[in-house]
């Protein structure tokens, strides 16, 4: 049996080749300006890799923001619930995963079987994220991959008040200009991600055992930042930027043998940070896709998405970092208008909480 996962993310793009549920393939590539080229590219890297051809896979699964745009795959599943089945299948014991992705985090519990229990993702903007470490690298001429042993050589860490990425960007070079060693600059910035990742953390449960995910979990210093903060030393793939590609590969393995793959039922947008909470969560297990909140919402937040042969409502992707600009609320909704998402959607499969 020769199976696929593509994980078309926001920064990254990468592919995994199981055979007989050993992985025999993998690539990671930065993702273009088209989806559906960069999807090909990293499939047939990944092929030759493996010494196969398209045609030699059994089945494919696509997950991460494109995952709808890649036309050679037999099904999609969200990057929640790839990402925990990956970190399943290297650590059974894992109960809590936090995935530190290009453009966002998600804080992730799952169950013994890697199926997804609660789940929470900030995307309120850039801070803490894999752009936002590139941008820093810039600004500190640093090679993005030294920065992590860069700030464990911090003697004396600065302080930064928030993770806004511009506000951070212009801190960061007013230390520079100060003449602030470079490694006390990171440090300072490490200790600010670390502590929104522990307020997201908490969001959901930090149980054990505890795993990050994406390409942040191959910064060092961050890593021992999060052990700090978090109290338990962190599971670590032998390449955690690819958990979610073997994530999908393992699903699609399950659709060649007739298992029913288990996506994540409830997702919670938004964020919580120093500024405030804020969240709409969306439980698809509940959800009918009746299409009432689409047709409802004077903004347009929602819309249908399929998956696993099942319709459900979710946040239309550019609506992301903007959800606590576009949403209007409930209650201004509720006082200017007969019907809400809430009171339409009849399987209370919506709620908010600000």
């Amino acid at each position: 049996m020769i199976v696929a996962g593509i994980d078309i993310g926001s920064r990254s793009a990468k592919a995994a080749i199981m055979k007989d549920g050993e992985i025999v393939g993998s690539v990671i590539r930065d993702t273009g300006a088209e989806s559906i080229k960069t999807a090909y590219q990293a499939i047939e890297t990944a092929l030759h890799n493996a010494n196969l051809e398209l045609d030699d896979l059994n089945y494919t699964i696509a997950t991460g923001y494109g995952r709808v745009l890649v036309p050679f795959a037999n099904d999609n599943v969200s990057e929640i619930s790839c990402h925990a089945r990956g970190v399943n299948w290297y650590f059974p014991s894992v109960r809590t995963i936090l995935d530190m992705g290009g453009q966002d985090c998600k804080a992730i519990n799952c169950d013994d079987k890697g199926a997804v229990t609660n789940f929470i993702m900030n995307d309120k903007c850039a801070g803490g994220t894999g752009r936002f470490l590139e941008m820093i690298a810039d600004v500190l001429n640093t090679p993005l991959t030294e920065i992590g042993d860069l700030a464990l050589a911090s003697k004396s860490a600065r302080p930064f008040n928030i993770v806004c990425a511009v506000f951070a960007k212009s801190d960061a070079l007013h230390y520079l200009r100060q003449g602030v060693q470079k490694s006390d600059i990171m440090a300072g910035l490490n200790e600010a991600i670390g502590t929104r990742c522990l307020s997201l953390l908490k969001r959901v449960t930090i149980e054990k055992d505890f795993a990050i995910t994406g390409g942040i979990a191959k910064n060092k210093g961050m890593v021992a930042k999060l052990t700090e903060k978090v109290g338990m030393t962190p599971m670590l793939s032998p390449d955690p930027q690819l958990i979610g590609a073997i994530g999908a590969a393992l699903f699609a393995m399950d659709r060649c043998q007739g298992n029913k793959v288990i996506s994540s039922p409830k997702v919670n947008y938004g964020y919580s940070d120093g500024t405030g909470v804020y969240y709409i969560t969306m439980d698809s297990a509940k959800c009918n896709g009746c299409n009432a909140c689409v047709e409802t919402c004077p903004n347009g937040l929602f819309s249908l998405s399929y998956e696993d042969g099942k319709k459900s409502a979710v946040i239309k992707k550019e609506m992301l970092k903007k959800i606590s600009q576009v949403c209007p609320g409930i209650s201004v909704c509720r006082n200017q208008r007969e019907n809400t998402c809430e009171s339409v959607c009849k399987s209370n499969a919506i709620s908010h909480s600000w």
